[in-house]
């Protein structure tokens, strides 16, 4: 069907035309960057071989938490805004706003810094200075903010596209380490796995410290598992979700944890590229264990062509950051409901254009609020360096406190259904057994099906989630635990000014409401038991008229899209299309 066409009168609204495949691939392609390919560098030389491994397989448990928690969570209720309106119906709403924003800043900050690494990636081949700034901080945010107008039907295909791509390239590339790793000199009794965990003295005080060390520099990889959710705005219906949401995080684990084990299997903890700066490298100039690798091997042309597809696949990357930047901006504004001059404000950046379907002001806003970052990287100081790597790392761990909240909110809704499962089963209260875990009515609602892999396991799993996204948070200060080693300025703010400025703003939130309407304040959403849990259900019953109003808007989309493709195709037909209506008319009758 063709998407473009709209009926004139419909109002303007994102455009549902998302299918299962096209937001598999979607996630696929904001999860593989180059975490898996250059980042987790960083943890090899931090904590050896095996410290790495131990990182991935940590790192991997958890995301199969957020996965199997955000899976269901989306299986059971398909709603647009979907990490605002978790956190608020089950946690704070206050702390559904500031999750909210984090998760924003998480992309709209990612965007910047993947074209700052695709620049540092293309100094491979040693050309001229100009052209990494002309290509990646110039030209490719321009393709990029283009793809995204263009419309969730074009920005579906070319990132399903791409994310097919890197698949074949995560596969491919882990072929050919496991190649590598059969040679003498890295199968034999001294090859780069039989280093086991090390440490580096003038880091880490010992190998424990050194695997807490390489945590958050793992976590990076993983960032955007969770992608699924924010498709919800303009998936064709809740089953267009259920297949990406069951299968993405687990196919992202095994192959992630294959492919460094590779890297393991092939590359010394060591090596001067994992340690020294990219402009002080030569043969390879990368820091890339990856390219390493294929380059020590004496493969030169694969190295290079790989280091090409490491390149396209930040670049995609950062155009998938950018649709999950905008969607999440415009979904602050679309929950709105104040009318005050403030809130009026902020509603001027939902604005669509009709004829893509796009938030425009959204997207503009996301495309240009961090674009400073390349360009202030081309001053090339270690105190730039140190900045960019912050406002990288603040990134990442701000999306690890979304994952920590979305696992609590599923905590609570399961805690608190338990606790009023007397009252959800009678059926003075409506028909609300759907919604109490273990029951066949809740897998198996006419209007859905829920089922994950790990699905007996919760809510166990979203415990450990939260439980995991505050360790990985406490690991982030790990630079400062040597003793005698004392915190720098950055070193805080890049472990904690993500958690300090979420904990500034919802306190801010709470004083102003103590301030506006004290009588109906609240710290948090209290879980009410009893045999009328009257919040519950108006909690409950909220979410599913939301999700329902998504699939109808869906459905009318569809409609009235097949009848203005109808209208024009009649129109093109000029005099034939009366003898064609008279001819249906007729049949009518009959």
């Amino acid at each position: 069907m063709n998407r473009a066409v709209q009926a004139e009168d419909a109002p303007a609204e994102l455009w549902q035309s998302l299918n299962g495949v096209q937001i598999f691939f979607i996630v696929i392609s904001a999860v593989i960057g180059t975490g898996v390919f250059s980042g987790n560098g960083e943890a090899l030389y931090l904590s050896g071989p095996v410290g790495l491994l131990l990182d991935v397989i940590a790192l991997g448990v958890l995301t199969l938490c957020v996965g199997e928690t955000v899976s269901e969570l989306v299986q059971v209720w398909a709603v647009p805004n979907a990490v605002y309106e978790y956190v608020a119906a089950f946690v704070d709403r206050d702390i559904a706003w500031v999750v909210a924003i984090l998760y924003w800043y998480s992309f709209a900050a990612a965007f910047a810094s993947q074209m700052i690494a695709a620049a540092k990636l293309f100094q491979y081949w040693g050309l001229a200075p100009i052209w990494p700034p002309l290509i990646f901080f110039g030209l490719v945010p321009v393709a990029l903010f283009v793809i995204n107008m263009a419309g969730i039907h074009v920005y579906g295909w070319v990132e399903t596209f791409f994310g097919l791509l890197k698949a074949v390239l995560l596969f491919g590339v882990t072929c050919v380490l496991y190649d590598i790793s059969t040679k003498d000199n890295y199968a034999g009794p001294d090859g780069p796995i039989t280093e086991w965990i090390q440490h580096d003295p003038n880091l880490t005080s010992n190998a424990a410290h050194a695997v807490f060390y390489g945590m958050p520099a793992v976590a990076y990889s993983f960032i955007g598992i969770e992608t699924a959710i924010v498709a919800a705005f303009e998936s064709q219906s809740s089953r267009s979700m259920a297949f990406p949401s069951r299968f993405t995080h687990w196919f992202i684990y095994v192959t992630y944890l294959m492919c460094t084990l590779g890297l393991a299997l092939t590359v010394r903890w060591d090596d001067e590229h994992l340690q020294r700066p990219l402009a002080e490298l030569h043969d390879p100039r990368s820091n890339s264990p990856t390219i390493i690798a294929i380059f020590k091997d004496g493969r030169t042309t694969l190295a290079g062509f790989v280091n090409g597809c490491l390149i396209m696949s930040v670049v995609s990357a950062a155009t998938t950051s950018l649709y999950v930047a905008s969607r999440t901006l415009y979904g602050l504004v679309y929950s709105l409901s104040g009318t005050n001059w403030f809130s009026n404000q902020l509603k001027y950046i939902g604005f669509i254009w009709r004829t893509t379907g796009v938030p425009t002001r959204a997207l503009i806003i996301t495309a240009m609020l961090f674009y400073w970052q390349p360009w202030l990287y081309q001053i090339g100081t270690v105190t730039v360096d140190d900045v960019l790597s912050t406002l990288s790392t603040t990134a990442s761990m701000a999306c690890v406190v979304v994952w920590g909240f979305l696992c609590l909110a599923f905590h609570r809704f399961e805690l608190w259904t338990r606790r009023c499962r007397n009252a959800l089963l009678d059926t003075q209260n409506g028909n609300l057994r759907h919604f109490i875990r273990g029951t066949t009515a809740y897998e198996e609602c006419p209007d859905r099906k829920v089922w994950n892999l790990g699905m007996s396991f919760q809510p166990w799993l979203a415990r450990v989630g939260v439980i995991g996204s505050l360790m990985v948070s406490v690991t982030a200060s790990a630079s400062w635990w040597k003793p005698g080693k004392s915190a720098t300025v950055l070193n805080v703010a890049s472990a904690y000014a993500v958690h300090i400025v979420a904990f500034v703003l919802w306190l801010i939130l709470k004083l102003y409401r103590l301030a506006t309407n004290s009588r109906n304040m609240e710290w948090f959403v209290p879980l009410e038991g009893g045999a009328n849990p009257t919040r519950l259900i108006e909690t409950l019953e909220h979410l599913d008229f939301v999700s329902a109003s998504a699939a109808r808007r869906g459905e009318g989309q569809y409609n009235r899209n097949a009848r203005a493709v109808h209208e024009q195709e009649l129109g093109e037909m000029g005099p034939r299309a009366d003898m064609l209506l008279g001819h249906q008319e007729q049949g009518h009758r009959q």
